[in-house]
């Protein structure tokens, strides 16, 4: 007898992590945009003040 159950995943764009549920993949996705946001140029941030 074959298991026919359909299961869908979820997978992280920046590392191809695979996740059973968008919320668990969002919480992770977190993790790169903050890192993301962090590696912005000051000079960047310095022209946002502005």
């Amino acid at each position: 007898m074959q298991d026919t159950r359909n299961y869908v995943v979820f997978e992280c764009h920046y590392c191809e992590q695979i996740f059973d549920s968008k919320e668990k993949l969002y919480d992770h996705v977190e993790v790169h945009t903050d890192i993301e946001r962090n590696k912005e140029s000051p000079g960047r941030k310095n022209q946002a003040k502005k």
